[in-house]
């Protein structure tokens, strides 16, 4: 199985507002995350969340997720398997405080599903 990765902008811009010692704990935490996505996504699991369950059309389930990035910082991101192509792709959407991670996760989930008319 392939790993494919996204980066949004906005994830970039955010990732820019950081120390340079503090990216390199994210940079760490997203190669364990992607690791643990090939690999039994034990690690995945471990520090993943889903705050809010979104009421999707035709049984679809979301595959937006909330990732511990440290201490302080979590990750919105989306996990998209493909079994046609034998790929994962991993979309990093934005690295926010720990405090609106939830806000911006609901944000986020709202804009992707309302734009592709399945909420």
């Amino acid at each position: 199985m392939e790993l494919e990765f996204d980066i949004t902008q906005s994830f970039s811009d955010d990732m820019g507002t950081l120390s340079e010692r503090e990216r390199s704990v994210v940079a760490d935490q997203i190669n364990l995350v992607s690791k643990s996505l090939l690999n039994g996504q034990t690690e995945f699991k471990e520090n993943s969340s889903i705050p809010y369950i979104f009421n999707l059309k035709d049984g679809l389930d979301s595959s937006l997720y909330v990732i511990k990035a440290d201490e302080d910082h979590r990750m919105i991101v989306s996990v998209d398997e493909d079994p046609v192509f034998d790929k994962i792709s991993l979309t990093l959407f934005r690295l926010v405080g720990k405090e609106s991670a939830e806000d911006v996760y609901k944000e986020i989930g709202e804009n992707i599903y309302k734009g592709s008319g399945i909420l």
